[in-house]
């Protein structure tokens, strides 16, 4: 294997690719595309009172995201039985090239193309920054780990273009794997979730079920102008809100979903790794609601939350407790936001990728070692 090796094969298919009138047509859709929806996405979260940025950022990456799991896999998932069917591969084989340069090089040359398509949205990318909302940080790491989910799907595709004879097959079964990494996690960590739920025991810190029948609504009628004065200081007593002193911590019977036994489920999945990498930042004093539309942030704190598992105590008692009728409890803390403060779950998944992608491409490089000792049937040699 060499370098030299590499770059040559790289550059014939890039070369290939270039010559053919399909792939401009296509970055030129695809850029349209993303224009159309960036400014889409400017105008239904433009908001004088938040930034448009997250959501505008947030929309962008996971359309760019999605768009390259259907694009990518036919870069590599017809590369080597496409030669092979034309018998183009023979001759490469019979080179002083090694396997590995010809894996390397195809995989390199398809991953330069995703990477074109990644970089003529950067400019969309560049106007969400802008808008403010998120920092340059954050962007250079989600935009690392897509690169890298790339170079996955690359190579996958690479590895089922080596297994099978005929191109259809390969594509039809790298999108299947596309489809079981980011539907199949979901659908199975869903499912399993059920599994992992169930009553027990469980420690609560809010208001006891003792207080509320204490101050429960009187079963005469309020309005009866002949009440006793006991029955006067019942309507009252009915009538007083929860504070935070009728709080107290005790045991009851409730269903509590134990995620932290599955949630591995969640960073096979890309969305999942992309979005945790760079979950927008909030505005001062608000919330994990408070910039809008932010379906990575909100995915980051899900997949997070599902990790930690449900608390060792309950809290309750900033969902019952208000100082005033219709005014929050202002020691109230969004569990979305105390989740992403914990560590993240994007190195978990990435890692499972990274290895995946090593994976398939030594299984790859091993599947173009000459002499080749069987062939599928119908496949010839050159």
């Amino acid at each position: 294997m060499s370098w030299h090796g590499i770059r040559t094969i790289a550059a014939l298919e890039l070369r290939q690719r270039v010559r053919t009138s399909r792939w401009p047509i296509v970055l030129v859709v695809w850029v349209v595309l993303i224009a159309g929806v960036t400014f889409l996405a400017y105008w239904a979260t433009n908001d004088p009172d938040l930034s448009s940025g997250p959501a505008m950022y947030d929309i962008v990456v996971f359309f760019v995201l999605g768009l390259s799991m259907l694009i990518v896999p036919s870069l590599t998932a017809t590369s080597v039985n496409g030669d092979r069917e034309h018998g183009v591969l023979a001759t490469l084989q019979t080179t002083l090239l090694s396997p590995w340069d010809i894996a390397l090089g195809k995989l390199l040359s398809a991953w330069v193309v995703s990477l074109a398509f990644l970089t003529s949205a950067l400019p969309f990318l560049a106007w969400a920054w802008f808008e403010g909302g998120i920092s340059a940080g954050r962007i250079v790491l989600s935009l690392l780990v897509l690169v890298l989910v790339l170079a996955v799907v690359c190579t996958i595709g690479l590895m089922f273009s080596t297994l099978t004879a005929r191109p259809v097959a390969s594509a039809v079964l790298t999108y299947l794997t596309m489809g079981a990494l980011v539907f199949g996690t979901t659908i199975g960590f869903a499912l399993s979730a059920f599994l992992v739920t169930g009553p027990e025991s469980q420690q609560v810190y809010g208001v006891p079920d003792s207080w509320y029948k204490a101050h429960q609504p009187p079963a005469f009628d309020p309005s009866d102008p002949n009440l006793t004065p006991a029955q006067l200081e019942q309507i009252k007593q009915s009538q007083i809100q929860p504070t935070r002193a009728d709080c107290t911590t005790f045991t009851r019977r409730a269903t509590v979903a134990h995620t932290e036994r599955i949630w591995w489920m969640l960073p096979l999945n890309p969305f999942v790794v992309v979005a945790d990498a760079a979950p927008s930042e909030p505005r001062k004093n608000q919330g994990v609601y408070s910039s809008g539309f932010t379906p990575m942030r909100w995915i980051s704190a899900g997949s997070r939350l599902a990790r930690n598992g449900p608390d060792a105590v309950a809290q309750e008692c900033q969902f019952a407790v208000v100082a005033q009728p219709g005014v929050p409890d202002p020691g109230y803390v969004d569990p979305l936001e105390t989740a992403l403060r914990t560590d993240p779950v994007w190195p978990f998944g990435l890692g499972f990728l990274l290895v995946a992608g090593a994976g398939a491409a030594a299984v790859a490089g091993r599947r173009l070692r000459t002499p080749i000792r069987r062939l599928p049937n119908g496949t010839r040699i050159a």
